[in-house]
């Protein structure tokens, strides 16, 4: 390795490592919060939702008809703001202790629980990787079972933000108010410019790439 790839691969070492220093230091912050310092009264809940206005249903779909506002644009009226619906919380009392607890850990604000949590194991997975990874030894078996732990990881945010919003979609319909019918959760999760699962593939394919890497290293070794 060159003097500049060892420099950076330290810069980063260290980066990723006060990452997870920061997020494990966020995760208790935001646990004590939640069960003593801030704990919500008595039942009560709180949900991040948002609500499609049904009249403007067209503009998200992937093909469609040139809307209303489009038209009148196109024809020569002044620009146009057109709302989809609107966010906001959804206070309401949960029975179920269980229930009410993972409803807090995800509803957490101005990050959820569970998001703080993925986002610090990502960060120490890549942290012991780059630890990990030294002059004349580029492939190690702990760094394979890092690279798969980082793709089965990113896999796993997906998974839960699939199932997240299957639960809570159910549990709204069942507790919402009369004229709030079609609210929709809001997760941190669903925001990725590239899903979750397709790096979580990449990732388990240069896993095993690198596997073969460190079979080659040992067979060499043994050779010699």
């Amino acid at each position: 390795m060159t003097r500049s790839t060892i420099f950076l691969l330290k810069l980063l070492r260290y980066a990723f490592l006060l990452l997870s220093i920061a997020g494990a230091l966020a995760l208790m912050f935001y646990l004590a919060d939640i069960l003593f310092i801030h704990p919500q009264p008595g039942e009560a809940v709180s949900v991040s939702v948002r609500q499609f206005d049904p009249r403007f249903a067209q503009l998200r779909s992937v093909s469609r008809e040139p809307s209303a506002a489009e038209q009148a644009v196109a024809a020569g009226q002044p620009t146009q703001f057109v709302p989809w619906g609107s966010a906001g919380l959804l206070v309401y009392r949960e029975a179920n202790p269980v229930a009410r607890l993972a409803l807090r850990l995800i509803s957490s604000r101005p990050q959820s629980v569970p998001y703080v949590l993925a986002t610090m194991l990502f960060c120490l997975l890549v942290y012991r990787i780059l630890s990990d990874i030294r002059p004349g030894v580029p492939f190690t078996p702990a760094n394979v079972r890092r690279l798969r732990g980082l793709g089965l990881l990113l896999i796993g945010c997906d998974v839960y933000h699939w199932t997240l919003t299957w639960w809570l979609t159910r549990q709204l319909a069942a507790v919402a108010p009369a004229g709030l019918a079609g609210l929709q959760p809001v997760s941190p999760f669903g925001a990725s410019l590239v899903a979750n699962w397709l790096i979580g593939l990449m990732l388990l394919i240069v896993a095993a790439g690198y596997q073969r890497g460190v079979e080659l290293a040992e067979d060499a070794e043994f050779t010699v």
